[in-house]
């Protein structure tokens, strides 16, 4: 089935001048939320979702001395997962692509990409809308575009999920997935909006609600709700004490992806931060001949959530 036919059953129609042209990256089964921002991105008529990109997480595996046996293999659940949801939701008219199977590494050749090449041939077709790709993940393979085609830094803009609270940041997992990558991206004039770990969570769902909003709404609800309580309970059986999970809710972290594109754009709710220099800790040093980024302060979490229950019953429910 057609996105479009999908989407005309939320029952009003977004003027072509009020769109945008949005590429998804994404490790898609890296954890719970991931599958909810993929569908909240395809039930968002204001978005014109020209593919997705499915991404590694291998940064689990540089964690792990033990696992590092298995480098590679989490790009390929991103892709089954992405499959996944596409089949889930009866939409086949959405591309999705393979991006870089492992982190750049500044000493090797440049990584084979699949998603890297579709965000520059995207970026370089005539369009007047603009376009956004949406990071959800680390920066791999926009890092890998920039490289191959510069001129893109002209032609889009980044949304990334990812980086620690200004001025100090810190360990993020996105910003741990590809240190290389982001510097590259930092270092680049490619324009950035950063919704940082700070703002993100705050994007919460708890599981009744899930469960009472979620859950009833065709195939696609009932996976991604058993998906998060399967993971929940996965992660509080773990043998050492953790903060995360919070034993009865979730951060849907990549759905604020949605929230920027979505809410009013009067909003006062970012502020101009130079490009800083990142350290190997993954902390910021001031760089005061950086680019200017766009860095959210808030993002419109009651929006964000109402918007995406609406969407999901209007288009599956019974």
């Amino acid at each position: 089935m057609k996105r479009s036919e999908i989407l005309s059953r939320l029952g009003y129609i977004v003027p072509e001048s009020k769109k945008s042209r949005v590429i998804i990256v994404s490790d898609i089964s890296s954890e719970a939320d991931d599958a909810f921002a993929i569908v909240h991105h395809l039930l968002t008529p204001c978005i014109e979702v020209k593919g997705i990109v499915a991404t590694h997480y291998e940064w689990r595996y540089y964690k792990y001395e033990q696992l590092k046996s298995q480098r590679g293999a989490t790009l390929d659940k991103s892709y089954a997962m992405g499959k996944k949801i596409l089949d889930l939701m009866e939409i086949d008219d959405v591309s999705l692509y393979k991006g870089a199977a492992i982190m750049l590494d500044e000493d090797k050749d440049l990584l084979q990409s699949e998603g890297a090449d579709f965000i520059i041939q995207e970026a370089m077709q005539d369009d007047d809308k603009p376009l956004f790709i949406a990071l959800q993940t680390g920066l791999t393979d926009l890092a890998i575009a920039f490289i191959k085609e510069p001129r893109i830094a002209e032609r889009l803009t980044a949304v990334w999920i990812g980086g620690g609270k200004y001025p100090i940041g810190g360990n993020e997992p996105n910003l741990r997935e590809d240190l290389t990558a982001a510097r590259i991206i930092y270092d680049s004039p490619i324009p950035m909006w950063q919704i940082p770990m700070n703002v993100y969570p705050t994007v919460e769902m708890s599981f009744s609600e899930m469960i009472d909003k979620v859950k009833p709404h065709g195939a696609i609800g009932d996976f991604l709700c058993q998906q998060m309580l399967d993971l929940n309970n996965y992660y509080g059986q773990a043998p050492m004490r953790m903060d995360f999970p919070h034993g009865e809710s979730w951060s849907l972290g990549d759905n604020p992806t949605i929230s920027v594109l979505l809410q009013s754009k009067t909003l006062d709710c970012w502020h101009i931060e130079k490009a800083p220099f990142i350290n190997d800790d993954y902390t910021y040093k001031p760089n005061p001949e950086g680019k200017d980024i766009r860095v959210y302060d808030w993002v419109d979490t009651q929006l964000t959530m109402n918007d995406f229950y609406a969407k999901l019953r209007l288009c599956y429910g019974r």
